[in-house]
């Protein structure tokens, strides 16, 4: 029997990778130092004491490096905000002196949009301050990148794909794209001819439940038990409508009634609200006549997207997301491939940046520039210019100064480098999450107070892991992965990715680095909704990178070994990208309302005094359209306070 030495040796976990972890809350690692380089530290690398406090995993280069998911110091100053640490009267706030015609709190894409929408109406003279909590922009649309072997690699940390508005279209996001400058056509990696075909997704979500599995190559791992008499994996089981799929011919009949389901009637508001007002579980099971295995078959899915199991969200929130049943059959000559910039939608983050300071991202207004140029940190909060950002600035407190419906100004707090400040604004967006809202603001209205108690925030977890090579895969004819049961996450892929003329990028081969991304949902199907995301919380946050590490590895080890995979050698770094609170849990009642009373979200956009409210929640569904249509309606009515 192997040691556990042993094992740890064989899944690779010794291995010299520059990593980026805490040791008694000091962060060790330099995120700057290519991943191939070593470090005394790792000498280190398993103590016990380094595991306890583990948190990003192994370090990225670039401008993203500081910043993976949630920080661990925004989580922490964010713990202290909720259990109103900030409140003692020995922590006095330095007043900066500053006034601002606009202050938006969030970097994200709503409040970067916000910011876009005030630096077109604005007069000659005013100005508007960013807040952001992180190192950088973008909310959940950054990235990571790696350095591997003298190639660049790119993943999402979170927001990734996008669907290209037509030109013909009045609506916000196409005269967005007219406005910054986003290219409508792209080019991608090419794939060597002499090799044999496989089909990629173009983003990290195409090979996933109910997406658009017939366009990837997928491979489906099941384990001993679940139908088959030996682990491995049946290939691309959706394109022979699931002839080789290891399940019972009930079981089979009705998947096929669920994927291909062509809802004939009309799609009304009627409809809307009716299946707003029921779970998705209920809708398979009790209009569909599904079986419970179809809803176990779309947990994964939804418990990733919508943060929790078909029991307690919405048939809405499903459809929102384009589970089938509800539309058009999502059969395959219905399937088709979203797109995804490299890092995913950090580069709308970026076309907004170039924009709104045009300084803080070197070169031109192209997209090669903007997607591979760095950021010109000293220049976001530069003085003279009508937008400034300033970057790891918690803030604490938001409240008008006096009564809202008759002050002229609102006070905000925040904290950066461990100090409290105070500047003054005539008016205020509130782009960040609703779980920072609701803490944050100090004199919510009464109704708007009781609207977010019935917000619930599941967390989310992003990895990506750097591969020296995926010959593995492609031996066994797959670019992504869906397994059952157990395991981290649910599903992974390598996509093909979008390219520029000025990105160092790996070739498409399975010879060269790529990233292989898991994105993670954690849910308990049978709990109530509250208890669900709160173990889920639990889970994500409090678990140990160096877990985490072994998890990947051990799972991957099991699925890709046969296939010539070897951790210790194939893989070359790995980061987690934890949110604590990414995304709204929807359900039934969210969006419409239940028994005639207003949907929480509704009374949400309501604006008081000098504060509108504008994050991609309220939108339900939360996307870049969502997220920017959202923080543009808010700065309009914010606008209008000044």
């Amino acid at each position: 029997m192997k040691s556990p030495k042993d094992i740890d040796g064989e899944l690779g976990l010794g291995t010299n990778i520059t990593r980026r972890d805490f040791l008694n809350a000091t962060l060790i690692g330099t995120g700057g130092m290519l991943l191939a380089s070593s470090t005394p530290l790792m000498a280190m690398a398993a103590a016990p004491l380094i595991k306890k406090d583990a948190w990003f995993g192994y370090g990225a280069v670039g401008d993203y490096a500081g910043a993976s998911g949630n920080m661990r110091s925004v989580m922490e100053a964010g713990h202290r905000m909720r259990d109103g640490k900030y409140n003692s009267p020995a922590m006095a706030p330095a007043d900066t002196g500053e006034v601002y015609d606009m202050v938006i709190v969030g970097g994200g894409l709503s409040g970067l949009s916000a910011a876009h929408y005030f630096k077109k109406n604005a007069a000659a003279g005013q100005k508007c301050l960013i807040l952001e909590n992180h190192a950088i922009f973008g909310g959940v649309a950054k990235c990571n990148e790696f350095m591997v072997n003298g190639k660049h690699l790119v993943g999402p940390q979170g927001s990734n794909d996008f669907g290209v508005p037509s030109k013909n279209s009045n609506a916000l996001p196409s005269k967005l794209y007219e406005e910054l400058n986003i290219p409508r056509e792209f080019e991608y990696q090419t794939w060597d001819p002499s090799l044999k075909p496989l089909a990629f997704g173009l983003d990290n979500y195409a090979h996933m439940t109910g997406v658009a599995e017939s366009l990837v190559d997928i491979g489906y791992y099941f384990n001993k038990g679940q139908g088959v008499k030996s682990p491995g994996f049946v290939n691309n089981m959706w394109r022979n409508d699931l002839q080789d799929a290891p399940y019972p011919a009930d079981v089979k009949k009705d998947l096929l009634t669920w994927r291909y389901y062509n809802y004939t009637g009309v799609r009304d508001e009627a409809f809307m609200r009716m299946i707003d007002g029921m779970t998705y579980k209920d809708y398979l099971e009790k209009v569909l006549k599904l079986s419970p295995e179809v809803t176990r078959y779309t947990e994964p899915v939804v418990g990733l997207i919508n943060g929790a199991s078909p029991d307690v969200i919405s048939a809405f929130a499903a459809n929102q997301i384009g589970m089938p049943g509800m539309g058009r059959s999502r059969g395959k000559s219905g399937e088709s491939l979203s797109l995804s910039f490299p890092g995913g939608n950090t580069t709308i983050a970026r076309y907004f940046v170039k924009a709104i300071i045009p300084g803080a991202i070197e070169g031109e207004n192209t997209f090669d520039d903007i997607s591979n140029k760095h950021v010109n940190f000293n220049k976001l909060d530069a003085d003279g210019q009508p937008v400034r950002m300033r970057l790891n600035s918690t803030v604490i407190r938001v409240a008008h100064d006096g009564d809202p419906g008759s002050a002229q100004y609102v006070n905000i707090m925040y904290e950066r480098g461990g100090k409290l400040y105070q500047l003054k604004a005539r008016s205020v967006v509130m782009a960040s999450s609703g779980a920072v809202n609701r803490h944050v603001i100090a004199d919510l209205p009464p109704k708007h107070a009781e609207a977010y108690a019935q917000f619930n925030h599941a967390p989310a977890l992003v990895a990506n892991i750097a591969l020296t090579n995926w010959r593995f895969m492609y031996k066994q004819g797959i670019t992504a992965a869906q397994w059952f049961g157990d395991g981290f996450g649910f599903s992974c892929n390598i996509r093909k990715q979008m390219v520029t003329p000025g990105d160092n990028h790996a070739p498409l081969h399975p010879d060269q680095p790529a990233v292989l991304t898991f994105y993670t949902g954690v849910y308990t199907p049978g709990l109530p909704l509250k208890q669900q995301v709160v173990n889920a919380r639990t889970k994500i946050l409090n678990t140990t990178f160096f877990d985490y590490e072994r998890q990947i590895r051990r799972q991957m080890l099991e699925q890709f070994g046969p296939y010539g995979f070897r951790p210790d050698r194939d893989i070359a770094g790995i980061i987690l990208n934890r949110w604590g609170h990414a995304r709204v849990v929807q359900q039934p009642g969210f969006y419409y309302g239940v028994n005639g009373q207003p949907a929480p979200r509704e009374i949400i956009m309501q604006k008081y005094g000098r504060i509108a409210i504008g994050h991609s929640e309220l939108n339900g569904h939360q996307s870049w359209t969502g997220a920017v249509s959202q923080g543009y309606r808010a700065a309009g009515d914010a606008f209008g306070s000044i």
